[in-house]
């Protein structure tokens, strides 16, 4: 059986972009689709729904989350899903059939303040993978990317407090994808 995991369609309240679409559902549609996997027809949703995200095009693709914590292993299958208003107080929507996970890695993200400059350092299966706010490699623009989101974006999404670390997975549906 299926794990949920469940996408966010707006940015968060601590997110600088608070409110504004995150475009999740169309880059996993359009990932599925670039990967030649399965997306649910159009006439599975309502038409709120649908104008709500079409079209497509206009996004570029997702291709894996991270989530906190340590449940997740290779070949798991689980059941993209967004609230249909507010989280936790509406019902889900299944945006896919259900996905195989293809790659999981371990992740910690830790904030250090050196100066004035808050950098994240991103550990990937324990070794030191990149730094954001120290430079723009394409390492960083890749882990980016493939979860979704600009450089800046991610960032402001893993809000870390100094002194903090946030611990989890990187759960990924390709393949192709190496870290």
């Amino acid at each position: 059986m299926a794990k949920v995991i469940t996408f966010s369609r707006h940015f968060p309240t601590h997110h600088t972009r608070y409110g504004q679409s995150t475009f999740f559902v169309e880059q996993i549609w359009n990932g599925l689709i670039h990967l030649g996997l399965p997306v649910p027809r159009k006439k599975s949703f309502s038409l709120e729904f649908l104008w709500s995200i079409l079209p497509l095009s206009n996004y570029g693709s997702k291709y894996h989350t991270i989530r906190a914590g340590k449940r997740w292993k290779k070949g798991d299958l689980f059941s993209p899903r967004v609230w249909s208003g507010k989280a936790y107080r509406t019902k889900q929507i299944i945006i896919a059939p259900d996905i195989e996970i293809k790659k999981v890695w371990d992740i910690s993200i830790e904030r250090k303040d050196i100066g004035e400059v808050p950098r994240l350092c991103i550990w990937i299966d324990g070794k030191i993978w990149c730094y954001i706010g120290f430079s723009t490699s394409e390492r960083v623009f890749q882990l980016c990317n493939n979860d979704g989101l600009t450089v800046s974006d991610f960032a402001a999404w893993f809000n870390i407090k100094p002194g903090k670390t946030f611990i989890g997975q990187i759960i990924c549906w390709n393949e192709n994808i190496n870290y």
